[in-house]
């Protein structure tokens, strides 16, 4: 997917995913940094993770056969989470029918959270043709009152509102992916539920400003993160009985599956990939070239993940190379709207304080970028110059023009970091 060629004294940077390529001279090189890659899990062990070897709880047909229950409700990922759901599916269905679930009690819920409905096209992508045809699908409904429950308040005083599908399903399996996230440390587990099947309001609150800016609420963080503790008590107020987690590899192999109890789960599934994640730079480069790949390459709202993961590294020194596809462009109005109605980005801050919706989140750590010095240059076909210009970034027609203009305004030695997909790492710079 992503190659380094030596030519002629210069190196060739290829995606092969994007159709991409850039040439870098040997003394601006520092390298290419990525996370590890494990092994694949192989085909004919899947079944056995999913089902036979669950941690912290009993198997899942001995859980429905315990409770009774008569329906069940699988919770899925939509198409900016790329989960392999296809492959795990077959043997959830095989175990709530062994448990006495009949496939017509058995409903997929898509966990949008407060993203676009998921097409038919999509639905059958996430769990294959055959289960699409046999199996009820619904969409999550996170501003429709007549589809959600009111439980109460957790802790942190979020009032919980979740899918009714969901809460009145007799049995509740999530099923997701597990990698680092900029605020609650890690993806996947509680996350089915909220942001997943909440209501936005119970988003929103989750998200808020000041939970966010926690000093635990960051990549690779659970211990003490408020974030990732309101989320897990949301869940466990509506009910998860079971939970399917998956850590892909850069092949977008499976390289590891977690079920079990939804927080034991989860917490293993993430030991597993913070042994992986790490991305140890040598030096302080000038410029990073980084990008989000499939799936988060969807759109602009998306891809800004790959800058964000760069917020404890780049500083005023720094010139930040964004490219992606975009294919639906920005495809948030709450994540332009602050930029477009202040200049001063101390406005920008007060008004997402006082008015924060839940598309504004990456406002908040892309603007401290901002305020720090950092530069951007954006490439993408799909995103237009007053768009990019908005955000304070500036935009490039193609990579190579991109990384040329960094390096022409950092000076001849300028020093270029290519990190594909950063957000699956913690970068690290020796101080």
């Amino acid at each position: 997917m992503y190659t380094i060629e030596k030519q002629d004294g210069k190196f060739l940077y290829s995606d092969t995913e994007e159709k991409r390529s850039l040439l870098i001279n040997e003394e601006n090189f520092m390298g290419m940094f990525e996370t590890a890659n494990p092994e694949a899990v192989k085909a004919e062990d899947i079944e056995n993770l999913v089902v036979s070897s669950p941690i912290g709880c009993e198997k899942l047909s001995e859980i429905v056969a315990k409770k009774n229950a008569k329906t069940a409700c699988i919770i899925i990922s939509d198409a900016t989470r790329g989960v392999p759901t296809s492959k795990v599916a077959p043997f959830i269905l095989e175990e709530l029918n062994k448990g006495g679930i009949k496939d017509e009690d058995i409903v997929f819920v898509v966990a949008l959270g407060v993203h676009r409905d998921a097409t038919e096209e999509e639905m059958k992508i996430f769990v294959g043709e055959e289960i699409y045809s046999k199996y009820r699908m619904e969409n999550h409904r996170p501003f429709d009152e007549d589809w959600l429950v009111y439980l109460g308040e957790t802790s942190r005083k979020t009032p919980v509102k979740v899918n009714k599908t969901v809460y009145e399903s007799d049995i509740v399996v999530t099923v997701g992916k597990v990698e680092l996230h900029d605020m609650a440390g890690f993806s996947g587990g509680r996350k089915s539920i909220l942001p997943g099947v909440s209501s936005e309001e119970t988003i929103v609150i989750n998200h808020r400003p000041e939970m966010m800016e926690h000093p635990c609420a960051y990549s690779g963080n659970l211990e003490g993160n408020p974030i990732h503790l309101d989320m897990l008590e949301t869940a466990q107020m509506c009910g998860v009985d079971y939970t399917v987690n998956v850590v892909m590899n850069k092949d977008y192999e499976i390289a590891g599956i977690f079920a079990g109890e939804l927080d034991a789960a989860h917490r293993k599934a993430a030991e597993f990939l913070k042994l992986n994640c790490n991305i140890a730079l040598p030096e302080k480069p000038d410029v990073y070239v980084v990008c989000p790949g499939d799936p988060l390459n969807i759109d602009m709202y998306q891809g800004v993940k790959a800058i964000i993961a760069l917020r404890p590294v780049a500083d005023e020194t720094s010139t930040v190379v964004l490219y992606g596809n975009f294919t639906e462009g920005i495809n948030s109005t709450d994540f332009v709207e602050p930029f477009k109605m202040f200049e001063d980005l101390e406005d920008v801050k007060k008004y997402v304080w006082d008015n924060y919706e839940i598309q504004m989140d990456h406002i908040i750590p892309i603007r401290d970028m901002l305020v720090k010095g950092v530069k951007f240059i954006v490439v993408s076909e799909n995103v237009t110059e007053e768009e990019l210009k908005t955000l304070r970034m500036t935009k490039a027609e193609t990579l190579q023009q991109a990384v040329d203009m960094a390096i022409a305004e950092k000076g001849a030695d300028a020093r270029v970091a290519l990190c594909p997909q950063s957000y699956r790492g913690i970068i690290s710079i020796p101080e």
